[in-house]
């Protein structure tokens, strides 16, 4: 059994009467990958040329509703597939020379034949945090962001930098406070557009809040269980981090009444 995710323009083609993917489609791969085998099922991974029309009976769906649709269960294997495109497709070209590359096989590899510059599929290391001041979290806005949507503070790892290091500086430069009890909670790939998220709770240690205008658009505390909004995506860690607060928030109070 296998079981191909194929994709145009960044959207994830699947069947309009039941969003499963394609048991077949006899149009051209620009590109094609075999993933492993996942949920006993060999998974491949393709892409076809965005000017080609689909048939009636297949959609294409933009990613962020992919993941929606496939659940836990699917997520790492499609986050692997569109990060497995990605990367095929930005790397046709070498980056030092400028000369085409090719794909070595069995690997996930593309090697340029005029230098021998290797390149593999980019993980762009991410932190996240949830920052408690009690029963109260710190949530934040981005201008991008759909309304009524609200996140913790997250960016990249700079390079030479630490894990640790960088949560702290991501506070301090977003929303200008110190945090201690920093606790490790989880990771996650999160494929938009390649990042590695590294996920901690933190206790809030000082300082006011002067928010980085060139970031977040508001930052404020809320009560867990009267927060302005949350992540747009269930299945995302910051989704999971909030969750996990609050259940234990709720805990607490349920066993000081007892």
């Amino acid at each position: 059994m296998s079981s191909y995710f194929i994709f145009q323009h960044d959207r994830l083609l699947l069947q309009k009467e039941n969003h499963a993917l394609p048991h077949s489609l006899n149009l051209p791969f620009l590109r094609e990958y075999f993933l492993g085998t996942f949920n006993d099922t060999a998974c491949y991974c393709a892409e076809i040329a965005a000017d080609i029309k689909l048939p009636d009976n297949i959609e294409a769906l933009p990613l962020r509703k992919a993941f929606e649709i496939f659940g836990e269960l699917w997520f790492v294997v499609l986050a692997k597939a569109i990060s497995i495109i990605t990367w095929d497709k930005n790397h046709h070209y070498c980056g030092r020379c400028g000369h085409t590359t090719v794909v070595k096989s069995g690997h996930f590899e593309r090697v340029c034949p005029q230098c021998g510059l290797s390149f593999y599929p980019r993980i762009s290391p991410s932190i996240i945090v949830l920052i408690h001041d009690q029963d109260k979290i710190l949530m934040s806005r981005s201008p991008h962001f759909t309304p009524g949507v609200y996140a913790l503070i997250a960016g990249f790892i700079e390079v030479g930098e630490s894990i640790e290091a960088a949560v702290h500086r991501e506070v301090a430069e977003e929303v200008g406070i110190t945090i201690k009890n920093l606790q490790y909670f989880g990771s996650q790939s999160w494929p938009f557009p390649d990042s590695l998220m590294i996920a901690f709770i933190a206790e809030y240690a000082g300082g006011e809040l002067v928010i980085d205008k060139n970031e977040l658009e508001t930052a404020g505390w809320y009560r867990y269980d009267n927060l302005p909004g949350m992540p747009s995506h269930h299945l995302s860690i910051a989704r999971k981090l909030i969750e996990h607060f609050i259940e234990e928030q709720r805990g607490s109070e349920t066993n000081g009444m007892a």
